[in-house]
């Protein structure tokens, strides 16, 4: 080999930056003189080993590097302990220098290791030489390449991902600079080896309620509830606190990102059940504690809950913040307890974190028109069409019919659907109807640990594709706190005890519900006036009954009439919680103020209500026609299991035991009127009349002594 040849020093600047090289230019005229492969060999560090200004076999006694371009054989060694190489991380080599700088080499044909030849450029990273690492590398062909080239990690096409979900966060010699033919102090190398290193790390996060949120709880076996989210607490049982219809919960969402990261995807999907309604416009999104502005992420969000997904701007923003620490992002927002909520049912709202170094598929909804009245959606997933996997299964989807109202997108309805074991050929698909023809919409999914893609919107039709990306780590989704309410149910009698052949079931008793402050609950409705009309409806039914003889009370007219107290009970109870928007306490004469009324078998009930040892009473309001008005409040208790009552009091249905037990409320029959009307000026006159007589008496007495 000729004398003239030289060399750079493979560390100028940075010993531990192997990989780097910037050999110097040298004149190669045998045509043996060529680096015929460059093997990449990926390398997986512990964080300590990375962190460090050297690794362990840098160094020899005389002070010179040990690297010469050659494979390194002992890599624990070299690197440090726990030092691997790693699969499924795929490169690909660019120009660094002359006309096609910054441009892919190409490959040949047939070979995707090899250059094509002539040699030509690319701007397409699948057309250019390339592939994934395997854990004894990957080896380049490299004999037509002279001069300087780059060889990069094309992260949308790597799969590779930890066994616990982490992914390549920092990097070092990566890209690797090379410069060819590759020149060590015993000349060229012909199969030269090259070791860009990272370490690996994922995201962590927690969900619970906001900091100092002056619930009520129930059970908090980690005394968590106040906490707010701490990652520790991840996969600990969360709390469960209780509250009343239309009590507002605040969310306290926290997300970890590791240094070094430089993540392409960063989602969150939260999916409420059912009794609990998204406050929209609540969600705030800080970033070590500095609020994100709205282009730095997206929102979908609607009343079952939202995604929110951040945009190139926000993940630059992540990215050069974790470029020195961890950095926090913190998601803040409430929902409302609503109608839908069971009593003694736990409602909770599933946050799931998606998170990759590859960008997610981006694509927009498709609008149309219903047909017939109709919208409906049918799903297909990417990796076996129509079929639906073990793991598709487990996915919970949320579609959003949203109508078109000028430039805007208004929520009309949102839909949760889950797989369906009985009829699994109709499992995510649903049917939107009552629609208008002549307006425009569309239907928006949200489905964590997926990209939607929407396909078409024909004839009322819409088609959506799942893709999930099996390379990507699973999401995190951290436990959930929880929230309860309760109820209680009554029933209505004359004063014997619920034993008794005499027992009479009293229909048209009204009571308020009272709280231990004395104040009265309110409720809060979306249509005050369906309310009223139903309530009125059930007053006529109770009043039509009470204006019946005794005869005809006992008689089929009777239990007709009861019959149709019931009928309208059933109704203003549905139009009630239907309309009902939330509990307030207040006074007696708001006209929102709760009035309770028992039916035709003295049924009438209370769900909504906080959880609360001795808080609530019954006043009675009207008494039932006939019966005595009660002079004192009725104390009673909401718990779990409250609702269904216990054995030892009333069974709410005569006729079974389905419906569980109410409270018996007891009242006494009078003989003589306690309202109004011709009844009580008959009883004042002959009161009157014999205070009169008393009178006379006593003085005829004394005349006569």
């Amino acid at each position: 080999m000729k004398s003239t040849k030289k060399f750079l020093s493979l560390f100028i600047a940075f010993a531990m930056i192997l990989g780097t090289f910037c050999f110097s230019a040298s004149t190669i005229n045998a045509a043996e003189d060529v680096t015929n492969t460059v093997t990449l060999h990926k390398m997986l560090l512990g964080k300590d080993s990375f962190n460090s200004e050297k690794f362990p076999g840098t160094t020899g006694v005389d002070g010179k590097t040990n690297y010469n371009g050659n494979q390194i054989t002992e890599l624990g060694k070299y690197f440090g302990q726990g030092a691997k190489e790693i699969g499924g991380v795929y490169f690909a080599v660019k120009y660094a220098s002359g006309d096609n700088a910054g441009k892919y080499v190409k490959a040949d044909a047939n070979d995707k290791l090899a250059p094509a030849s002539p040699l030509a450029a690319t701007e397409n990273v699948k057309e250019a030489v390339g592939g994934l690492t395997t854990t004894s590398g990957i080896a380049f062909k490299t004999a037509l390449l002279k001069g300087d080239f780059e060889i990069v990690e094309v992260q949308d096409l790597s799969k590779y991902k930890g066994d616990n979900g982490e992914l390549l966060s920092g990097s070092k010699a990566v890209p690797v600079k090379i410069t060819l033919p590759l020149v060590n102090d015993d000349g060229v190398v012909s199969a030269a080896h090259v070791y860009p290193k990272n370490i690996e790390d994922k995201p962590e996060i927690d969900k619970n309620f906001a900091k100092n949120n002056g619930l009520t709880k129930v059970t908090d076996t980690q005394n968590n509830q106040n906490d707010g989210a701490k990652y520790g607490n991840y996969q600990k049982d969360k709390a469960t606190v209780t509250a009343d219809l239309g009590k507002e919960i605040p969310y306290d969402v926290k997300t970890k990102i590791p240094q070094h990261a430089k993540y392409k995807k960063l989602v969150w999907n939260d999916v409420m059940t059912k009794g609990l309604t998204f406050k929209e416009g609540s969600l705030v999104v800080n970033l070590d504690g500095a609020a994100l502005k709205a282009g730095d992420y997206t929102v979908v969000q609607d009343a079952r809950g939202f995604e929110l997904k951040f945009t190139k701007a926000g993940l630059d923003k992540v990215e050069k913040a974790a470029a020195t620490k961890t950095v926090e992002i913190q998601l803040l927002y409430s929902a409302t307890i609503n109608k839908d909520a069971v009593v003694d049912i736990p409602e909770a709202n599933d946050i799931k974190f998606d998170y990759s170094n590859k960008p997610g598929k981006d694509s927009e909804p498709k609008e149309g028109q219903p047909k017939n009245q109709q919208i409906s959606v049918e799903k297909s997933w990417a990796t076996d069409g129509n079929h639906v996997t073990e793991d598709d299964r487990n996915a919970v989807v949320v579609y959003t019919l949203q109508e078109k109202v000028g430039d805007t997108w208004k929520s009309v309805q949102t839909v949760t659907k889950k797989y369906d074991e009985k009829n699994p050929q109709d499992s995510f698909k649903h049917t939107f109807t009552g629609l208008d023809d002549s307006k425009t919409y569309r239907v928006v999914e949200r489905v964590s640990g997926y990209d939607p893609e929407y396909l078409s919107f024909v004839d009322g039709v819409v088609q959506i594709k799942n893709h999930k990306d099996s390379d990507n780590p699973n999401t995190l989704n951290p436990t959930e706190p929880k929230v309860v309410l309760g109820g209680k149910k009554f029933v209505k009698t004359n004063d014997v005890d619920k034993n008794s052949k005499d027992l009479e079931r009293l229909a048209g008793a009204e009571f308020y519900v009272k709280n231990q402050a004395g104040k009265y609950l309110v409720a809060k409705k979306a249509n005050a006036q369906a309310v009223a009309d139903a309530k009125t409806a059930l007053d006529n039914a109770v009043k039509a009954y009470n204006n019946m003889s005794a005869a005809d009370q006992k008689g089929e007219k009777g239990t007709e009439a009861k019959n149709l107290i019931n009928e309208k009970q059933v109704a203003y109870n549905k139009v009630f919680k239907d309309n009902a928007v939330g509990y307030t306490w207040g006074e007696k004469t708001d006209k929102d103020v709760v009035i309770l009324t028992s039916d035709g078998e003295g049924r009438f009930e209370i769900t909504g209500l906080e959880y609360a040892q001795g808080n609530y009473q019954l006043e009675e309001k009207t008494p039932p026609e006939g019966f005595a008005k009660l002079n004192a409040t009725v104390p009673f208790d909401v718990a779990k299991g409250s609702y269904q009552g216990k054995a030892e009091e009333l069974q709410y249905n005569k006729a079974d035991t389905n419906a569980g037990y109410g409270k018996q409320i007891r009242n006494k029959k009078v003989s003589i009127p306690q309202t109004g009307g011709i009844g009580s000026i008959i009883f004042v006159a002959a009161g009157l009349l014999l205070m009169a007589l008393a009178v006379y008496k006593i003085k005829s007495n004394r005349v006569e002594a």
